[in-house]
């Protein structure tokens, strides 16, 4: 009975022994660890334009300022929908009341305040195609401010996860790449780590008090194109 005892205590001791080892080797692998970046650019046709559009009015009053703004709003929002835009895709992105201070023939502001200024800004989402013609109706009803035209992508999400696929790719080209010269090869992925993937859309970001461009012919808008970006960082093992 101490014979069998002796063996299984023994091996124990060696297991033990070798334990650390292993684990040593494990953290420490014999390979060799390369970091990467994949980058990709790519351009697209937008579809989509977001165009804010504002209404400035007047008056010596907070309510007659606010009756006229209401008004012309009303007939923007009337003639835009005539167009065929719904109403969902109109929505108030701005409202502000400012008084308007008297000031002495000096320039220098006095207390007294001599009327109301309201700002009642819109943003419509509707196709490029359709940009221009959006700006001239609403201009025609009363805006008297174009203050930004932004085009996207409505769906932007099938562009931009293909932008990052090839971020990858090019990160796992390099991967190759360095592996050959050092005469090696790449054998794992061991991590991959996302910087993001960003679409820069053209935007005009001028304000316009443009009432004049309502009597002019049609408003002409260029939408140009995306450019969307996508980054990666990976490391890979190679032997």
């Amino acid at each position: 009975m101490k014979k069998p005892v002796k063996i299984l205590v023994l091996m124990l001791l060696i297991i033990t022994a070798a334990l650390p080892a292993a684990l040593a080797a494990e953290k420490s692998p014999n390979g060799t660890v390369v970091q990467v970046s994949g980058n990709y650019q790519m351009e697209i046709a937008p579809d989509t334009a977001y165009i804010n559009l504002g209404t400035v009015t007047e008056a010596e009053t907070v309510a007659a300022a606010q009756a006229k703004n209401a008004d012309i709003s009303t007939k923007i929002r009337s003639q835009l929908e005539n167009l065929g835009i719904k109403s969902d895709y109109i929505k108030t992105a701005h409202y502000v009341v400012n008084p308007i201070y008297k000031y002495d023939d000096s320039g220098r502001r006095l207390p007294s305040i001599k009327g109301y200024q309201i700002t009642n800004s819109i943003t419509v989402t509707t196709s490029v195609e359709k940009a221009g013609e959006v700006v001239d109706t609403a201009l025609n009803a009363g805006a008297n401010q174009v203050n930004s035209i932004r085009f996207s992508k409505n769906d932007e999400t099938d562009v931009k996860n293909a932008a990052l696929a090839q971020a990858v790719r090019d990160a796992l080209s390099k991967a190759d790449a360095i592996a050959a010269a050092l005469d090696k090869r790449v054998v794992r992925v061991t991590t991959v780590n996302e910087n993001g993937v960003h679409l820069q859309s053209p935007e005009t970001g001028s304000r316009l008090y443009a009432k004049a461009m309502a009597d002019t012919a049609s408003t002409p808008i260029s939408a140009g194109l995306i450019q969307i970006s996508a980054n990666v960082q990976i490391a890979v093992e190679l032997e």
